[in-house]
């Protein structure tokens, strides 16, 4: 099944890389033409993270469905897309923004069923965080068409509502598991109940996603503005952090030769420490683009991470485990946007960005008084049951 994990990845790469994180990568130019301080935008950016929790609430709701999920991945990010492209007024722009956010938020747990239901078990882990790697992908073809279109970045936000459709038809065309002689029952109503030992790594999803806010927001803004008059400079910067987030790819393999904690804390800090970095020297191209590049392979490998901790603790809710953990880092992400579009108003980038590395190294916290879960049906392709979220002291 190349095609589907292809097409989920492209479809990974046009909701997340394009539609949902390509707000932060023109932001500089929204900011131009209508007129948007710091706290403003990470208001804006914080409803696109909320946005993304409603619609990850509702996928999970239907997970009985997943291509009608992907669908919903698909419209909303492609109407939202367009919606920016055509935005007269600051209004519109923030809705359509937040509209486009919804799209990754059906797409993450849409895809997650569609691969169980046609790739084999030893398959489906390593599957799994190829897909994700797709948000990489997405980021470097955002950096190409800002190059494109620099001047006229209303194209550009043209050209992603396209791709998203194109990824959409795609994925759905590479699906077959609807054409089986027996269709999968539906999966029981989940209660919150049934993912309480998701407890722990949803409040490590939250802090980490709060940390990552400021690169996600404000990342290009504070290089564009170190290096006034050389816009290529931030855009390259962009680019390099999504080349890097493909090798998110490898979390499947990191876990199974290490553990789910390590994996996790290993990722986490070394997204905190890139943060800090770059908010004290976003004007260094050495420093600059060595704290994105880490940071694009850590959030990237991260976000497996949260897929094959959700698929481990409680795989027989896969998806909505996947969706609980990623509506988590996704709050986490709105609160961030708008706490360091504060601080970014009234203080400086190193405060705000030292700030958001505080948070994310407080990400390992909930992991430590706990041992790491059993890999070692992971080296053989089938899911652990043991994560670290039920793991015993």
């Amino acid at each position: 099944m190349r095609a589907l994990v292809l097409s989920g990845m492209a479809l990974i790469a046009a909701t997340y890389g394009l539609a949902r994180f390509g707000y932060g990568l023109f932001l500089p130019r929204f900011t131009e033409a209508f007129q948007i301080g710091s706290a403003v935008s990470g208001l804006v950016q914080a409803g696109s993270f909320l946005s993304f929790c409603l619609a990850a609430v509702l996928a999970s709701r239907l997970a009985a469905r997943p291509r009608l999920v992907v669908v919903c991945a698909g419209t909303t990010a492609a109407l939202g897309s367009a919606g920016v492209a055509a935005a007269p007024t600051v209004v519109v722009l923030a809705a359509s923004v937040v509209l486009a956010g919804a799209g990754a938020g059906f797409a993450t747990p849409g895809l997650v069923t569609l691969i169980e239901g046609n790739l084999a078990p030893a398959r489906q882990e390593s599957a799994q965080t190829v897909v994700n790697a797709g948000t990489g992908a997405g980021i470097v073809a955002a950096g190409i068409l800002m190059l494109l279109t620099t001047e006229q970045w209303r194209l550009g936000w043209a050209a992603m509502a396209t791709m998203v459709v194109l990824a959409t038809v795609a994925t759905l065309r590479a699906d077959h598991s609807a054409h089986r002689a027996q269709a999968p029952e539906p999966p029981p109503r989940v209660r919150a109940r049934d993912l309480a030992s998701l407890a722990r790594p949803v409040a490590a999803a939250a802090l980490a996603g709060a940390s990552s806010a400021a690169i996600w927001t404000f990342g290009r803004t504070v290089m564009a503005t170190s290096r006034t008059g050389e816009e290529t400079y931030s855009i390259a910067g962009w680019m390099v952090l999504g080349a890097f987030g493909v090798l998110g790819a490898t979390a499947g393999k990191i876990v199974q030769v290490w553990s789910l904690r390590t994996a996790w804390n290993v990722t986490v800090v070394a997204m905190a420490v890139s943060t800090v970095v770059l908010g004290v020297a976003p004007g260094s191209p050495l420093a600059a683009y060595v704290s994105v590049a880490v940071f694009g392979a850590g959030y990237t490998a991260l976000c497996g991470v949260l897929i094959l901790w959700a698929t481990r603790v409680v795989p027989e809710r896969a998806s909505a485990g996947t969706a609980a953990l990623f509506i988590a880092l996704a709050v986490g992400q709105a609160v961030g946007s708008v706490l360091l579009g504060v601080l970014m108003g009234s203080t400086t980038p190193v405060l705000a960005f030292a700030v958001a590395g505080l948070i994310g190294v407080l990400a390992v916290v909930p992991t430590l008084r706990h041992r790491p879960g059993n890999t070692s049906s992971g080296r053989t392709g089938a899911p652990s049951r043991t994560g670290i979220g039920e793991a015993r002291d």
